[in-house]
């Protein structure tokens, strides 16, 4: 005679923690006797599998073998029957089909859900240019999302990538323009999120389109209204190395290709409305708001190079003869503030320089892991600056070489080889020298005592902090691990899926990573929303 199932064992998953309450709420008021268990996809829970099978006839309400995959399989002859509840349309459905399985009745026939076969990528960084890329390229309507101008992201500021030192924007730009011709792919730049509601598979978000000032129908990219600007700005592509106008495209390769006025800083004489042969210019625009109903959510938004001005003892943002290594690499760079030409602050070639690691990294005040990327970038910054003179004298100064990315350790080989100077010992300080120089200060921890040397200009690899908060994303997210960055739902098992259903990430919103890594999980988060919504079409 068959045994009938009498009690049931809930699994208080992490992804649906109030559903499930409500579930065992339920359950109690129906009669049935509920254990709300240790989550069964943890090592606890799964040692638990075993006594819970030897107790009796159970049922498991959990997400089932299809989620949980290859953990149930050791312990499939042992466990009993489960029912999936992530697949679920609501608390009725789930309490149905676990009343069901009581009743050892068929379950009753899944809702079908209202989901969009949409994908909203947040992030137009390599990472999310990539995920965009994917998921288009699989059949799904793209919305990629940047606050930014242009997409592009941090990669679009580089000179070279290591450890080939190719070109950074002539691998890069390939793509954007790839991004923004494809069919299935919206750009929305210079933009702001407003807020996201609903559920996976039928998100609403609603999002708020800056005015550019400019009718992007008709504007070329031509740069006459630039041109006749009086309004002469800090250029906050160059950080602040050179100038811009009040109308300008953002940089020479920026996706999409067109002028953005600041009305901020515009004194109305209406100079780029005359000059304009296309009438492009507007300013009388107002923000536009979108809605939109997306299935599922990539999170991109990358990390920010963490400010040095917190080390007073550098000097930063008090001399200029001290950068951070990404305004050395537009300073390097053929479309920067130079044109390529290694010079300082007063137009002179520099003959000498000094590239200290850990300017906050691995320091408890400031950022207290390693940013992984630093070692091997500033090794590319000095080989460039060496191509640029090679008859530049270069420091490296480094607590220690973590160089974790495939070729650094070739890229280390050619730099000693160049004759770049490496030095173990972090510099205490940086002072300014009074003759067109500083002085880094430091003790080496081999070769002897304090030592003074003096360079044309110092360079700081400054690490990666965590991305600022987004209120509209917070809620779906969850909580930031230690460091401040995006946590995934399992490191292991699950490393680019949110604890939210229906959301994923992607690059250095994770944490610190070079853009080989940002690539890959641009792809592998891509994938999982294919597998999403293809199982939920």
């Amino acid at each position: 005679m068959e045994t009938k199932i009498s009690r049931v064992i809930l699994c208080p998953c992490p992804d649906l923690p109030a559903e499930v309450t409500a579930l065992a709420r339920r359950l109690e008021n129906l009669g049935v006797p509920v254990y709300l268990a240790p989550a069964l996809c943890t090592p606890g829970g799964l040692e638990e599998l075993d006594a819970l099978a030897a107790a009796g006839e159970v049922l498991i309400a959990a997400c089932g073998p299809t989620r949980l995959g290859a953990l149930w399989d050791p312990r499939a002859a042992a466990v009993p029957p489960v029912v999936d509840l992530l697949t679920a349309a609501d608390l009725e459905e789930a309490a149905a089909r676990v009343a069901a399985a009581l009743a050892r009745a068929p379950a009753p026939a899944p809702k079908v859900l209202p989901r969009s076969r949409e994908v909203l990528v947040i992030g137009g960084g390599i990472a999310g240019v990539q995920a965009a890329l994917d998921l288009a390229e699989g059949g799904l309507k793209v919305h990629l999302f940047d606050t930014a101008l242009s997409i592009g992201g941090t990669m679009a500021r580089l000179d070279k990538t290591f450890p080939t030192l190719d070109c950074a924007i002539c691998i890069l730009g390939p793509r954007l323009v790839e991004a923004a011709s494809h069919p299935l792919i919206e750009l929305l730049t210079w933009a702001e999120l407003e807020r996201i509601t609903g559920r996976a598979g039928d998100f609403r978000v609603e999002i708020t389109e800056k005015p550019r000032f400019v009718d992007m129908s008709r504007c070329v990219g031509c740069g006459a209204c630039s041109s006749v600007c009086p309004v002469i700005l800090p250029s906050r592509w160059n950080l602040g190395l050179s100038s811009r106008k009040c109308i300008r495209i953002v940089f020479a390769q920026a996706v999409p290709l067109r002028a953005t006025l600041e009305r901020e800083y515009c004194i109305d004489c209406r100079l780029c409305e005359r000059t304009c042969e296309r009438q492009a210019i507007d300013l009388a625009a107002r923000p536009r708001t979108r809605r939109l109903h997306v299935g599922a959510i990539v999170v991109a938004t990358g990390a920010v190079p963490y400010s040095p001005r917190l080390k007073g003892e550098y000097h930063y943002g008090h001399d200029r003869r001290v950068l951070t290594g990404l305004e050395f690499e537009r300073l390097v760079c053929a479309t920067g503030p130079t044109g390529g030409a290694l010079v300082g602050p007063d137009g002179r070639p520099l003959r000498s320089l000094a590239f200290i690691q850990c300017a906050g990294s691995r320091d408890r005040r400031f950022l207290p892991y390693c940013s992984s990327i630093c070692c091997a970038a500033s090794l590319k910054q000095a080989l460039i600056a060496q191509e640029h003179d090679p008859g530049l004298e270069i420091t490296v100064f480094f607590n220690d070489l973590r160089l974790v990315s495939k070729g650094a350790e070739d890229l280390l080989r050619r730099a000693t080889e160049a004759g770049i100077r490496l030095e173990q010992g972090l510099p205490g300080a940086i002072e300014p020298d009074g003759a067109g120089g500083v002085t880094v200060v430091t003790a080496p921890l081999v070769g002897g005592g304090p030592r003074r040397l003096r360079v044309d200009l110092a360079v700081l690899a400054v690490g990666l902090a965590p991305p600022p908060p987004v209120p509209a994303l917070e809620e779906l997210t969850g909580p930031r691990d230690p460091c401040g960055f995006y946590q995934a739902a399992d490191p292991v098992l699950a490393p680019v899926d949110a604890r939210t259903p229906g959301v994923f990430f992607a690059g250095t919103c994770l944490g610190p990573r070079d853009i080989t890594a940002s690539v890959s999980q641009g792809s592998a988060a891509a994938a999982r929303v294919l597998t999403f919504l293809g199982s939920a079409s």
